[in-house]
């Protein structure tokens, strides 16, 4: 099949698969939710995030249960028919579970993706550097309300922003991502930026392109009065970190989250069990650069860490109640910092260059949701949908 009819065929299920975000959602868990402007300029970036649903979902516990094996053939059969690529884990109450691995990390290796098969997870590691932004809020080296130009004094327009604005994406700051043919699964770096980085360049020197690019360009809207989805504010972010720790925003990550949570196949490098991408054109291997993807995109896991992430986060074991509350509260847009809020489930999907994921729970566990892919052309959101549907007569 050529690329055309590839890139054809994954246009139509996006279509068919995913909605935008909701201008407002009821949120029965006390979490409120607030009306505002969408931006509409025709170079906003967007991120398509599963966000129906929204009302809590109670499934029988019992029937599920007494159907476990139907259940988990119906899944099976989504996964076999859609050709899905990577790692799928569905929890559903106390007593199903459900696990798919299929397709290859490594062809030239002979490797099958499995539960330990580690991938870039794209924007679910904006999570994990808003909780290190809360971290250090809780220890009093940030504040919230701080303006950018404390971290970045030569950021004259930092004034009017916020460490807040960049959490809930409502800085205005353009994203140096460029997100336009996402539905093409794939993304790529703003022309200007892609044309100054390299392979051969060092980490700073890349990061410094990218800071520098950012800070260059006017924004789209005056801070805290949009939403607009930009990978440029966690990316500030990890700079913040960095300055507030006085440590690599990597080594904080690491030492204060991975390691506490026993995540000892996660981190910002790869390692022997990481999957190889496919299907790609491979324009976008930029997005692999040292410090490119960085502290907005660059995490790498698999599904048995990211499990380890919610049961630690539902647990109060990364970050206090109260800054959880925070984290977790929808601002604009339905999001809240790190998070897609929809009732009483978090979300967020993920992309790195030919790497998809998406990771989704219920604040009570009683649905979670992970699935990790190393094709360009698999897509999570419309499989945790197709998921949905399957489910949909248990529901109470």
């Amino acid at each position: 099949m050529s690329r055309l009819i590839k890139s054809a065929v994954c246009i139509l299920m996006c279509l068919l698969s995913v909605f935008f975000v909701s201008c407002n959602t009821a949120d029965t868990s006390g979490r409120n939710s607030s009306s505002h402007i969408q931006h509409s300029s025709s170079e906003q970036s967007t991120s398509v995030q599963p966000t129906d649903y929204d009302k809590p979902e109670s499934y029988n516990d019992l029937t599920i249960k007494q159907d476990a094996d139907k259940i988990t053939s119906a899944l099976n059969k989504i996964i076999s028919e859609r050709k899905y690529n990577g790692v799928t884990y569905l929890k559903i109450g106390n007593d199903f579970e459900y696990i798919s691995a299929s397709g290859d990390a490594n062809t030239e290796k002979h490797i099958e993706n499995s539960i330990n098969t580690c991938y870039y997870t794209g924007s679910i590691t904006k999570q994990f550097t808003s909780a290190a932004i809360l971290k250090l809020c809780e220890e009093n080296k940030i504040s919230l309300s701080d303006s950018v130009t404390k971290y970045f004094p030569s950021y004259k327009t930092g004034e009017k922003i916020t460490v807040r604005n960049l959490l809930t994406m409502t800085s205005g700051i353009k994203n140096y991502v460029k997100r336009d043919n996402e539905a093409e699964n794939y993304i790529t770096l703003v022309s200007d930026i892609d044309n100054k980085i390299s392979s051969d360049t060092s980490e700073e020197e890349n990061k410094k392109i990218i800071t520098d690019w950012i800070f260059s360009q006017d924004l789209y809207f005056e801070p805290d009065s949009e939403f607009m989805f930009s990978d440029s504010n966690y990316y500030l972010l990890g700079e913040i970190i960095e300055k507030a720790s006085k440590m690599k925003y990597e080594d904080y990550i690491t030492k204060f989250i991975l390691k506490p949570l026993g995540m000892n196949m996660s981190g910002f490098g790869t390692n022997d069990k990481t999957a190889v991408s496919y299907q790609g054109s491979k324009a976008n291997d930029s997005m692999l650069y040292s410090g490119v993807a960085y502290s907005s995109l660059g995490l790498i896991s698999n599904v048995s860490d990211l499990l380890k992430w919610v049961d630690g986060l539902l647990a109060m074991s990364v970050i206090s109640e109260e800054s959880f509350d925070i984290m977790t509260a929808p601002y604009k847009e339905n999001y809240a910092m790190g998070f897609y809020v929809s009732g009483n489930r978090l979300s967020h999907v993920g992309k790195t260059e030919d790497y998809n994921s998406m990771l989704s729970f219920n604040d009570d566990k009683s649905e979670i949701f992970v699935s990790l892919s190393n094709y360009a052309y698999t897509e999570p959101v419309y499989i945790y949908r197709l998921f949905k549907n399957s489910l949909k007569n248990y529901l109470n």
